[in-house]
């Protein structure tokens, strides 16, 4: 996929270099010469300008662009005026960081809808990560249900999946088990998986390195974790 990301500060410097690490093509703008620099060996498609002047996106086509992250920091004016020429510019997806509610306020008035606050989205995941430490990722999909990816407890290895009896005692389903890189939930920089091996076999031993992926109810994967934890 295309992304264009304006604002190459801190949050908009991560964001272009994990996004490009996955292989998406990236456009990445600012109108700082240091956040170019700092970036230029890394990003191919990279342009230094100040997007508060329409006229400058004669060399950012940001209509042919899957999204635009708008990941400007600080400056409320700027984030607004550039917005409304995105949106004057027919760009098909918007995704604005905000700094305050009147800013997203005043984003939601330009029809700007997908909006973020990067700080909070990594506190919460810090909150979730510090309150179950074996869980290293979860997708929540509403009515306290998730998808978990979670770090194998140590009473699981060598048992099989009927054994641990999963479904029954849990109402967990295991998705699939992947094989990690040894990392941990607070301690990982990168997704920790390196294989993926389809569809569990129900009498597969559990392995010290394995990540399990599953659904269920968020309290359910907690219960799981903590009697795992208990018995220990």
């Amino acid at each position: 996929m295309r992304f264009c990301i304006i604002g190459l500060g801190n949050f908009g410097t991560q964001l272009a270099r994990q996004l490009g690490r996955e292989g998406h093509e990236i456009i990445a703008v600012d109108n700082d010469p240091a956040h170019i620099n700092a970036l230029k060996d890394e990003i191919e498609y990279i342009v230094q300008a100040d997007c508060t002047d329409l006229n400058m996106f004669h060399e950012i086509p940001v209509h042919e662009c899957d999204a635009v992250i708008l990941a400007i920091g600080e400056d409320f004016e700027a984030s607004l005026c550039i917005a409304s020429n995105l949106k004057q510019l027919g760009a098909k997806r918007i995704i604005s960081r905000i700094i305050n509610p009147l800013h997203g306020r005043l984003l939601k008035l330009l029809k700007i809808d997908e909006l973020m606050i990067p700080e909070a989205m990594a506190a919460a995941w810090l909150a979730r990560t510090l309150k179950t430490p074996d869980k290293i990722n979860s997708l929540e999909l509403g009515g306290g249900y998730e998808i978990a990816q979670v770090l194998v407890p140590t009473l699981l290895v060598g048992k099989t999946l009927q054994e641990a009896e999963l479904r029954s005692r849990y109402n967990l389903n295991l998705v699939t088990v992947a094989k990690g890189r040894g990392a941990s939930a607070l301690t990982s920089t990168r997704h920790p998986i390196s294989k993926v091996l389809g569809s569990p076999e129900p009498n597969r031993a559990f392995q010290e390195d394995d990540v399990l992926l599953l659904f269920g109810l968020e309290k359910d994967v907690r219960r799981m974790l903590r009697d795992f934890e208990n018995d220990a």
